[in-house]
């Protein structure tokens, strides 16, 4: 028998589902896939690290006044 990792379940908030579900639809009909993949993961890090920016500075804004 074969162990799962139960870690790897997790629970998926149904908005992020409505988001993911085109986007991988997408990304499986390219003739790149894999190419596919890694340009939307590189788009949605570089979204994350802006966003972090830009909370940062917000926190830094506040602390200062």
């Amino acid at each position: 028998m074969n162990k799962v990792n139960c870690a790897l379940e997790l629970s998926i908030p149904n908005g992020l589902e409505q988001v993911v579900e085109p986007l991988a639809n997408y990304i499986c009909a390219t003739e790149q896939p894999k190419t596919a993949l890694m340009s939307a993961l590189a788009v949605l890090f570089r979204e994350v690290e802006a966003t972090n920016r830009a909370a940062s500075a917000h926190f830094r804004a506040t602390l200062a006044v």
